[in-house]
């Protein structure tokens, strides 16, 4: 039998139950890309991370991240999450300050900044792909009753409803009001159906109307794909991509750098907030960075029993 340990930690939130939970399994060499997915399924989270030495030269280790349904190249809370974990814990070794390391995604290498305050981890950040911005759709219709919410509840007026990609392609759909954003329910067959039009089933809304007077936006994760349950709580890849449009849309001006405070997971009693920082230059955006504190909540053992 093999036992294998993992921590616990909440993301993007600097309290115990709130942001967004995640398992990170710091030793996972002994697994193979069908033990990873069974194990996602069990632990039933948004995202479960696994910890691998790294097979790039100059990077500090590979992370292998897997909803329950399938593997992504890359997301917010788990990158966040493993560095908060293997800092903690001494497995990478930090100074204090600022301090950068590369991890290896299925998305390429991706920089890492881990800020040391205290002797404790203060804050993580990670750097996402500049944005390649995809299929628009304006059909307010069609997106309201995927979403449940009136015609009038999609704001076209911001924005187009658009795919972002910093590493990951979301959908993101701008809405008029955090009543709107609070409405939103995701309509399996119709949404099935918007995801074959724009190209993919990975959705979030976002509002400028916040609770937060010191954050400039609200999101919601609305829908990715019809197997992985729930609502993610707070959806650190998404975040980027929507900062990263609103930026290059000029509705959030960039001086060169837009540092951006963005809630999430109020909706399902998970409140959490991330930090977005977004360089551009003539209008385009140069640099995507998301990040914010984490807290280690526990520790567990798993037992996998030999084949």
């Amino acid at each position: 039998m093999l036992a294998l340990r993992y921590h616990r930690v909440d993301v993007f939130t600097d309290r115990a139950f709130g942001g967004n939970p995640l398992a990170v399994f710091p030793v996972a060499t002994a697994l193979d890309s069908r033990q990873m997915q069974a194990i996602a399924r069990e632990m039933n989270l948004s995202e479960t991370v696994f910890v691998l030495p790294p097979s790039k030269q100059g990077t500090a280790a590979r992370l292998r991240i897997f909803t329950v349904d399938r593997e992504l190249p890359l997301a917010g809370h788990p990158v966040v999450g493993a560095a908060f974990v293997l800092a903690e814990t001494g497995a990478l070794e930090t100074h204090p300050g600022r301090n950068q390391i590369v991890l290896e995604l299925g998305a390429g290498p991706l920089p890492v900044e881990i800020d040391i305050k205290d002797s404790k981890v203060h804050s993580v950040f990670m750097t996402q792909k500049p944005p390649k911005f995809g299929a628009e759709l304006r059909d307010a219709e069609a997106l309201a009753a995927a979403l449940y919410i009136p015609p009038q509840s999609i704001d076209l007026d911001l924005m187009a409803p658009r795919v972002i990609d910093t590493g990951i392609p979301w959908f993101c759909v701008p809405v008029k009001d955090m009543r709107a954003l609070a409405a939103v329910r995701a309509d399996r067959a119709r949404c099935d159906e918007i995801a074959r039009r724009v190209g993919t089933d990975l959705w979030h809304a976002f509002t400028l109307d916040t609770g937060d007077p010191d954050c400039a936006v609200r999101t919601r994760h609305v829908w990715w794909g019809r197997v992985t349950p729930g609502e993610d709580p707070v959806t650190g890849s998404a975040i980027g991509c929507i900062a990263s449009y609103l930026v290059g849309e000029g509705v959030l001006l960039a001086a060169p750098e837009a540092v951006v405070q963005v809630e999430q997971g109020h909706e399902v009693g998970r409140p959490g907030e991330v930090t977005a920082r977004i360089a551009a230059s003539n209008g385009t955006v140069q640099r995507v960075q998301v990040g914010g504190s984490a807290v280690h909540v526990g520790n567990g053992e798993l037992w996998i029993q030999d084949s």
